[in-house]
Formats: C-alpha cells, sequence, structure tokens
C-alpha cells in the first residue's frame, strides 16, 4: 500500500536539494526523525480532524527536513 502523506513529505523536504546519494540518504534519516518524534507543533498538526492531521504532520517533518537540509547545506556539511 502507498503511504501518500509520507511521500509527499518526504518530496516536500527534498525540494530544490542536491541529488546527491548522501544528501538523499541524510534527508530520509531526518525526515523519518521528525516524523516520528513530532517536533512542534507537528504534534498539534496529527489532531486536525480526518485525513488532514494524517497529511499535516508529514508536511510540517518535510519542513524541519528542507530547513535542516539548507542549513546543513550552509555550513558545506552536505
Amino acid at each position: 500500500m502507498i503511504v501518500i502523506d509520507e511521500i509527499v513529505g518526504f518530496l516536500l523536504a527534498n525540494f530544490a536539494a542536491q541529488t546527491s546519494a548522501s544528501t538523499l540518504l541524510m534527508s530520509f534519516f531526518l525526515f523519518r526523525f521528525f516524523d516520528i518524534t513530532k517536533v512542534f507543533p507537528a504534534s498539534r498538526l496529527e489532531r486536525l480532524p480526518g485525513g488532514t492531521g494524517i497529511v499535516a504532520d508529514d508536511l510540517m517533518a518535510g519542513v524541519y527536513t528542507f530547513v535542516a537540509l539548507r542549513l546543513l547545506g550552509a555550513w558545506a556539511m552536505v
């Protein structure tokens, strides 16, 4: 079964990212970390009614990953 919320969140996380294997691997682990830990406000977004909350928390994890990758890239770590 395809889980579209995970795909959308991961695509958002990698928007305009380098297409190297190391960047994608780091992005995957960062995304999973943020998705599992539900850093604020993702934990509140998950409580939204219906499928909205299910998708919203993954989008927030994607935003966190996107920002983290950009910060790491700015510091030349990615």
